[in-house]
Formats: C-alpha cells, sequence, structure tokens
C-alpha cells in the first residue's frame, strides 16, 4: 500500500514537472496580456497627450465605446458582414461538400486546389480582390461587360452602398474552403448504414439528407456559425488592403475601427475597452448559437 501510495504521488509530481513549462507559456502569452489590457482599459492613456498623465476612468471607456455612433455603425456593418458570410457560406460550403463526398475523377486534386484559396494571406487577398474589382481593368467588369449584364464599367469599391458587399464577397471567397472541409468531414463520418437503412424504407435522396444528413450535421454547423461570426469580427487585413475603410467609411468593421483607436488615434485604453467589448460580444453569440442549435437538436 505505501509503495503504491508513493507511486501515485511520483506520478503526480511528474505531470506537475511535465505541464510546469507549458503553464508558464500559457500564462506569460495568454493570461498575461489578457489582464494587461483589461487593466489599461480602466485608465485614459492617450499617447497623443502624455501631458495629462494617466487617469482612472472605471468604466468610462466601456461606455465611450457603447455610447459612440461610429462605434455601433462598425458593429451593424460587422453584423452585416457576418449575415451575408451565413447567409451564402452555410449552403455554398454544405453543397460543395455534397460534391466533394461523392466518388469521382480527380477527386483528391479537386479537394487539394481548394484550400489554396484559404491559405493566401488576407492582404494577398486584398491585392488580389482589388484588382478584381478595378473599375477601369478590373476581371469582374471585364467579364460581367463581355457577358452583357453591364453596359459600362462600375465602380465596385467607390459607391459606398456596393462597396461592403464586395468586402462580404471577397472574405466569402477565402473562409468558404474551410468551411466546406468541416462539412465534408461531419459527411464522411455519418455512417454509411443510416442510408442504406433509408434507402430500404424507401427514402428518396431528398428525404435522406433532410432526415439523416442535415440533423446529423447541426454540430458542423455551430462550429461554423461561431468561426464565422468571429472572422467577422476580427476582420482587419482584407478591409485595410482592399478599402481602408471606405469609402465614408462605408467598409469600417470593428476590426477596422479598433486598429484606428489604438494605431491611429494612439488611444491604448479605449482601444482594450473596445477589444473586450467585441470579445464578450463575440462569446455572447457563440453561446446564442449553442443554445440554438441545442434546442433544434432536441427538438427533432
Amino acid at each position: 500500500m505505501s509503495y503504491s501510495l508513493s507511486l501515485r504521488r511520483h506520478g503526480a509530481m511528474s505531470t506537475v514537472f511535465l505541464m510546469t513549462p507549458s503553464l508558464i507559456l500559457i500564462f506569460g502569452l495568454l493570461l498575461a496580456p489578457l489582464g494587461y489590457s483589461l487593466a489599461i482599459s480602466l485608465f485614459d492613456l492617450h499617447a497623443t497627450a502624455p501631458w495629462l498623465g494617466v487617469r482612472f476612468v472605471g468604466l468610462g471607456n466601456f461606455a465611450k465605446a457603447l455610447s459612440s455612433p461610429a462605434f455601433g455603425a462598425a458593429v451593424a456593418r460587422t453584423l452585416y458582414l457576418s449575415a451575408v458570410g451565413i447567409g451564402l457560406g452555410i449552403p455554398i460550403s454544405l453543397g460543395f461538400a455534397l460534391i466533394l463526398n461523392r466518388p469521382f475523377k480527380l477527386r483528391g486534386l479537386v479537394r487539394g486546389l481548394l484550400i489554396v484559396p484559404w491559405v493566401i494571406p488576407g492582404s494577398v487577398q486584398g491585392l488580389l480582390w482589388s484588382r478584381i474589382f478595378d473599375p477601369h481593368y478590373g476581371a469582374l467588369n471585364g467579364i460581367l461587360l463581355q457577358l452583357g449584364l453591364i453596359d459600362s464599367y462600375v465602380p465596385w469599391l467607390i459607391d459606398p452602398a456596393r462597396a461592403l458587399l464586395m468586402v462580404a464577397l471577397a472574405n466569402l471567397w477565402s473562409t468558404v474552403p474551410m468551411l466546406t472541409l468541416l462539412y465534408l468531414a461531419g459527411l464522411q463520418g455519418i455512417p454509411k448504414e443510416l442510408y442504406e437503412a433509408a434507402s430500404v424504407d424507401g427514402s428518396t435522396s431528398v428525404g435522406s439528407f433532410w432526415r439523416i444528413t442535415f440533423p446529423l450535421l447541426l454540430p458542423v454547423t455551430l462550429i461554423t456559425l461561431i468561426l464565422k461570426t468571429i472572422d467577422a469580427f476580427s476582420l482587419f487585413d482584407l478591409v485595410y488592403i482592399l478599402t481602408g475603410g471606405g469609402p465614408a467609411d462605408s467598409t469600417q468593421v470593428t476590426g477596422y475601427y479598433l486598429y484606428q483607436a489604438a494605431f491611429t488615434s494612439l488611444d491604448y485604453g479605449y482601444a482594450s475597452a473596445l477589444a473586450w467589448i467585441i470579445a464578450l460580444a463575440t462569446g455572447c453569440l457563440a453561446f446564442f448559437y449553442s443554445k440554438l442549435t441545442r434546442t433544434e437538436e432536441e427538438s427533432r
């Protein structure tokens, strides 16, 4: 008994010893910066006016952000990006996954090529789409003009009414591959016996999709909802390169608004408060998606 107890203590000490470096890294790279950002969010830390000193304002920065019309407009634009990404991204990704889940020639090559838009850096994507949307020699205008869908070149990124939609479509192009791979993994995890049993019962392909495929893919759909929401609230590089937040701030989403507060206005306390508000809002939306999906599963 004493030997067993000593062995357990030795195992516990070894576990703690092996985990210590990882815990130090987690604290140093994650917890410490989070704590520091939360601390400075409670102060008026404005680098453009150092003579004012550092003043404790409590929740003043949070109140300033929540009452700011500019931040409210940025949140609305971000929700629009998220709605476009979810409303178009999920059905497109699921359709691609259903196609790639079937056997056909060169399927492996097509799956490999699908990843290419996802791995391209956001800055490169911005440069690529800026050429495509160019009003004078852009590929989009050239194709639509040749097809007879437009009579003259359209300034896609100059008109505030359509610039945000163009940003949403460009971002959708880069995220659809990731969502497709998630759905493809979910499809391959569904037992084929379920479809065979449904076929014996006389179920059609459409019926099998709604009774088997769609319900079993709800967890994957939850993940895609969360990822698209986080992606919309953290989008910066594509907006920075493609539009610079313009025209007339029509593409100034939360990520770009946070960048301007931190690196243009140098208002670090306010920027930290913005970051915490965005993080909490994203967490609340993720919790809402989780509850919604769980309720849907229970109802089925």
